[in-house]
């Protein structure tokens, strides 16, 4: 087991599990995987009725919801507990799972109908994030019809009665009062990214980030919303000390948030790395390639030095989180898992990150420290050497990951650098001064 001396732990959870309360009601259930399922509910067809809640107020739901969940007249799946209804609400499981901690089958319309009766008093006062694929019929009644073992959008007349509000899609062209979404630059659940038009510079171009209703909530009710706040003040703090896109404004209206920012215009240090490689191995690259390639990940590595020595750590390093533009100039963006350590905020860190970028002691929630983003750094160095996801490298012992490196043709003093940086142990990792250093003297090597 893991140890991590010197590190206190960020926050200690109380988790809240549901197989208790249902047992202690009478309800019957049993075990299968993440879920509490009803014996019978397999469904091949009919509707599948879901309730999107926050992760937090899961459980208060569930003891609303005991009568119906009792009487055994409809078949059901119930997440597990507080911890796997976080990770299915961030997309852990899969999009198409997303805010579907509570499922009913309905095998009729009528019986569906019956069901929804009973849910819409028991619901009204609760909140979740909408889910995508299913049509809404209140604030967190969803349905979809199943078809062939697969739940998919009803192509026919639905049956349903759905409230005034969710009848159609909120239109609106301006975010706040200037600024123009152009073009979808990339979508999540969670929200979706704009290339926009900025009315209040003309002529300017903006980025859109935006938050969807109650996503990426997490065990302190906090959601998207405190995020982008977050995101607001990390990014005006750190703009005189990084290349970062300048903040521009905070829109918030009904359910939703928009961030603007400056927008760069360039690609992400993945996208640029499959351009510079051409599918080539790390050595089938000429030389100059090669010193290319480490002398970007070097100014990523000042880039977050510059950040630590702002009192800043990122905890969300991965390679679609620098933007590379023409003449190669690297920016750092996404700030949302960010931490100050000199004020210690936020309190709790916001959880998670990418999988296989992650420090072991981030994954085991202690208090955030700048080796987190060294151990990512690591990880990205694996990454732009390989081109495969760190997840892919780093499984195992650490003894196993020089084996890997071997395979891609990685050289032994790359390789020795990146174990190092990805040192399970907090205390004998490489510090950031070291990597640059080090960094350093490879990119001459290559000269």
């Amino acid at each position: 087991m893991l140890q991590y001396p010197g590190l206190e732990k960020a926050f200690e959870l109380s988790l809240k599990v549901n197989d208790k309360l249902l047992t202690a009601a009478g309800v019957k259930f049993i075990d299968d995987h993440i879920w509490l399922r009803s014996g019978n509910f397999k469904p091949i067809h009919g509707w599948l009725i879901c309730l999107s809640v926050r992760t937090a107020s899961l459980q208060a739901l569930l003891h609303d919801l005991l009568p119906i969940l009792k009487d055994g007249d409809t078949p059901f799946r119930i997440i597990r507990n507080e911890h796997e209804a976080y990770r299915m609400n961030a997309g852990l499981y899969g999009p198409h799972l997303i805010g579907k901690g509570i499922q009913f089958h309905a095998l009729t319309e009528d019986k569906g109908q019956h069901l929804i009766n009973r849910l819409l008093p028991l619901t009204r006062t609760y909140t979740g994030c909408v889910i995508q694929d299913c049509i809404r019929i209140s604030n967190i009644i969803y349905a979809q019809e199943i078809s062939n073992s697969k739940p998919e959008l009803t192509k026919g007349t639905f049956p349903f009665t759905v409230e005034k509000k969710y009848r159609k899609p909120a239109s609106r062209k301006l975010v706040g009062l200037f600024y123009l979404p152009v073009e979808e630059l990339s979508y999540s659940p969670k929200g979706t990214i704009y290339k926009g038009f900025n009315f209040k510079r003309p002529f300017k171009w903006c980025l859109i980030k935006q938050g969807n209703s109650h996503t990426a909530d997490d065990h302190f009710g906090r959601d998207i919303r405190d995020k982008l706040r977050w995101q607001k003040k990390v990014i005006k703090a750190l703009e005189p000390h990084i290349r970062t896109p300048k903040f521009i404004d905070l829109a918030e209206y009904e359910a939703f948030s928009f961030l603007v920012l400056e927008y760069i215009d360039g690609i992400h240090a993945g996208h640029w790395l499959e351009q510079i490689r051409q599918g080539k191995t790390w050595k089938g690259l000429r030389t100059v390639t090669k010193k290319i390639i480490l002398e970007v990940y070097l100014s990523i590595l000042v880039l977050v030095k510059d950040m630590h020595d702002a009192g800043y750590v990122h905890r969300d390093i991965n390679e679609r989180n620098f933007i590379i533009d023409g003449r190669r100039t690297t920016y750092i963006i996404d700030f949302e898992m960010a931490c100050c350590l000199h004020d210690g905020l936020p309190d709790p860190p916001f959880t998670l990150g990418t999988i296989g970028y992650m420090s072991p002691e981030q994954m085991n929630y202690m208090k955030p420290h700048f080796g987190d983003d060294v151990y990512s750094l690591g990880a990205l160095l694996a990454y732009f050497l390989t081109g495969e996801l760190p997840d892919r490298i780093f499984f195992g012992e650490m003894y196993t990951v020089r084996g890997k490196l071997q395979e891609y043709a990685v050289e032994s003093r790359l390789s020795d650098l990146i174990i190092k940086m990805t040192d399970n142990n907090h205390l004998k990792r490489a510090t950031m001064n070291m990597a640059i250093t080090q960094m350093k003297d490879l990119i001459t090597f290559y000269s």
